[in-house]
Parts: C-alpha cells; structure tokens; sequence
C-alpha cells in the first residue's frame, strides 16, 4: 500500500453556532473563496489536481450549483464511474448535476487512472487495478475541495457504479476516509473477494463512527457481476453473494441480520424488494433491471427501468440528506440531521 503524509494530516474546520441552538453550521476553509480558475456555478468543467497516489496529475469533473455561494457551506458528493468509463460519462449517468433532482451542493466525478493496452480506467478493488491508491486520491480530492470551496464537511458523501460501487465500499472499510465520509452508496457494485481466502477484503472503519451508512442496489438479472456471486463476466475474479454483503454491513453496524424491515415496491412487472435495518443499511433488489444504474427513463446504462420509488439518484440524495457526520467529532458517533 502506498503511503501518503496527507494520511497524518487532519483536516481543519470550523464551526459556528446559529439559532436554534439545536443547529450547528460548519464549514470548510474554502468559504469566502472565489472559485478557482474556470470553475462557475451552473457549469461542468474537468479539472486535475497534483496526487501522491502513484499517478498524477488526478482527474476530476466538477459542478457547482447555480445556488452556490462561497459563504454558504453545501454538501459534497463524490461519483465514481464504472471501469473502463469516465468522469463524464459518470455525470451523465448519475444525474447529482442535474438541477430537477434539487441537489444544491456540489457533485464531483473522480476519474481513473488509464491502465493496460486499451487504457482502461479502473479504480482500486477490481482484481485488474494497478499499483496506484485512489484511496489517498480521494484523501487528497477532499482536502483540495475542501479548501477551494465552501463545504460541509460533515456532509460528505460517496457513491459509484459498478468498479466505482465497489471502491466506493472500499471507501467505506477504510479507517481515513470512513471517517471524512458521511454515507455511502454503491450501485450494481462489483465486490470481489481476494483470491487467497475467497472471501471480502478486510473492513476496518474509523474507530470513530458507531455506524457506517450503507445503501445498496443491484440488478437480479446481472450476469457482469452476479447478484448471487461468482465469477465475473471477465472470467478473471469471483465477486461476493450479495446478500452476504448487505448482511455483513448490518452486522458490521450491530444489527440482527433478520432485523430487517422488508417492502416491496413498483408493480409486478418491475417488483423491487427493499431490505432496510433502521435505514442505516438499505438494500434494493431489482427484479428486472441487469448491470445498471436503476432509472425511471432510459439512460447510458439502458433501456430497461424502474419506477420513481428506486430510481438510484432520488434515491441517494433523500437518503444522504439523512445523514452527517456532525456526531463523529462530538462523542465518536454518526447523527442523523
């Protein structure tokens, strides 16, 4: 693993008091900055910062909201394309720019590092990634961005498709960026089990956190990453069991593994069956959908759907706005605001 000083380097914020006294406001050194170089509320631009994680300089793509303000601090969110995609295309699939979802903070697209004959772009955790941290990139994203604009930190979330799904729950077992990240919230994630063990990577969250917000999708009909496990559609590696997964992070957050509330949305046709423990970690099973980013309309992905009820991007921003780490520097928990 590569290490990094921006490991040992903690990120300062500061806080502010407002009324009510039940609400604190905080907010990162970026507030009362102009945004750096070409970077405009209402656009998206790519940008590139210097990175010790084995590759650099980093790309990223970028959109401000056309609210934003440099003295009004706003969430951040970080998604993560699939393998051999990009930060544009992620865009695009994701939606978190598009202003009829009512995001007003800021969505950032992080981007691979091209790897191999066909200069794939992959994230750390699939069994083909190279020698490059995106972990200390994503330490290092946020730290820029933090200090560039005004930011929540507490309202920090992450989430990817596929390869960027599973990096995303890498993301979520480790001990530095679990701590920085509110939730997190993998889609047709691609979880692989290490080829010595046959089993998940170690998951060692900040010791800081009580809980780890988890909010899942998958598509019953994946056969690139199988919603049952096994090997994936490269034939090069074996991915987890679903179920397992979901049930570990329930575990993972100290709950009964049949403590779940089950509901089943969308008609017949296009049933979904939702698997939440006290919303804390949230799975959706798509009866009809493949490797895809659920959507009530066609999108890059494809052309099957899903109703409005588990469309992934209305999904994820109700469900982050939910949660913050304002309890993690105040007692070592995680509240929901």
């Amino acid at each position: 693993m590569l290490t990094s000083s921006l490991l040992l380097t903690p990120l300062i914020f500061t806080g502010v008091n407002a009324i009510p006294s039940r609400t604190v406001y905080y907010h990162s050194g970026g507030c009362g900055k102009a945004p750096p170089g070409d970077v405009s509320p209402g656009i998206s631009i790519n940008q590139t910062i210097d990175s010790q994680s084995g590759a650099s300089p980093r790309k990223y793509r970028i959109h401000l909201p056309e609210s934003y303000q440099n003295n009004v601090s706003v969430p951040l969110i970080l998604s993560y394309h699939g393998r051999s995609r990009d930060s544009k295309y992620q865009e695009i699939l994701s939606q978190f720019s598009n202003s009829s979802y009512g995001f007003e903070g800021i969505s950032v697209y992080p981007e691979g590092v091209p790897f191999g004959p066909r200069n794939t772009k992959q994230w750390e955790g699939d069994p083909d990634s190279h020698n490059i941290s995106d972990t200390i990139f994503t330490i290092e994203l946020i730290q820029y961005l933090s200090e560039a604009y005004c930011i929540d930190p507490n309202r920090i979330y992450a989430t990817g498709k596929s390869n960027g799904g599973g990096f995303t729950n890498v993301l979520a077992c480790d001990p530095t960026t679990s701590g920085l990240i509110a939730a997190f919230a993998p889609v047709s994630g691609a979880f692989y089990l290490e080829n010595k063990t046959q089993e998940l990577p170690p998951c060692t969250p900040a010791e800081s956190r009580s809980v780890i917000p988890i909010l899942d999708f998958h598509g019953w009909l994946d056969d690139t990453i199988p919603y049952l496990g096994g090997i994936n559609q490269r034939q090069n590696a074996n991915s987890t069991n679903i179920v397992k997964y979901v049930d570990e992070w329930a575990k993972r957050n100290s709950f009964e593994v049949n403590a779940n509330v089950t509901t089943t949305l969308c008609g017949e046709d296009k049933k979904v069956t939702r698997y939440a423990w006290d919303n804390t970690v949230v799975h959706y099973n798509l009866s009809n959908l493949e490797h895809d980013w659920p959507s009530s309309f066609p999108n890059l992905d494809t052309n099957l759907t899903t109703c409005r009820e588990a469309e992934a991007t209305k999904v994820i921003l109700d469900w982050f706005r939910g949660w913050s780490l304002l309890g993690a520097r105040d007692g070592g928990r995680v509240a929901k605001v």
